[in-house]
């Protein structure tokens, strides 16, 4: 709503003879002609035109090359796979159906799973995710927020037809590393494993799996 400015003030009453008003007139007409302003001597050759070609253009944001690379993922897919017998239980089937697409200005990719996963691992939830590019540090970019309240942050790498996600977690009060690999078929299939290891040297498969794009 426009803010309204409001008027006020006490009415004077008094009012100057005539002759008074016409002083006042031709005092106030005397210094209006002084304070009148000179026009000012234009330099040739330079116009208002030319001066507003001067200012330089808004600069607009455009995304990295390599951000283009994700939009492999924009659309709907269906992911299956197994989860090995370990550490973390007696392992079994999961599975997640997904949609993501383009965020507005085409920087990054925003994601929807709904998943499921073995009841000791779990069940069933849903997680939002952002994918992007760090030009500054020359690296993809993975940020997952889970219905079971995880925080998934990851650095991702492109190497021809595969991808690889490197992460952190702690368990059990100590360190672990991740590794997801996404190893392109097609442009509408690619395999996935997902890597556990305490010391970075030795690996233990935790999940292998199949996407295919609806």
């Amino acid at each position: 709503m426009p803010r309204q400015h409001a008027r006020g003030g006490a009415a004077y009453p008094f009012r100057p003879a005539f002759g008074c008003c016409r002083g006042f007139a031709a005092l106030a007409a005397v210094a209006a002609d002084s304070r009148k302003e000179k026009p000012i001597p234009r330099k040739p050759g330079i116009t208002n035109k030319a001066r507003g070609k001067a200012k330089p253009a808004p600069t607009v944001a455009r995304p990295a090359p390599e951000v283009a690379k994700l939009g492999y993922f924009v659309g709907k897919w269906a992911t299956k796979g197994t989860i090995l017998p370990g550490p973390w239980g007696s392992g079994g089937e999961f599975s997640w159906s997904e949609n993501t697409e383009w965020m507005a200005g085409n920087f990054f990719v925003i994601g929807h799973w709904d998943f499921k996963m073995p009841a000791e691992l779990g069940g069933a939830g849903v997680e939002l995710f952002v994918m992007g590019y760090d030009a500054g540090r020359n690296v993809y970019t993975f940020d997952a927020f889970s219905s079971q309240g995880l925080h998934q942050v990851s650095k991702g790498t492109l190497n021809g037809d595969l991808w690889t996600w490197t992460s952190e977690s702690i368990q059990n009060g100590k360190p672990v590393q991740q590794k997801m690999t996404m190893e392109i078929l097609s442009s509408s299939t690619y395999n996935l494993k997902f890597e556990l290891s305490s010391d970075g040297a030795t690996w233990m498969t935790f999940m292998e799996g199949k996407a295919s794009k609806k």
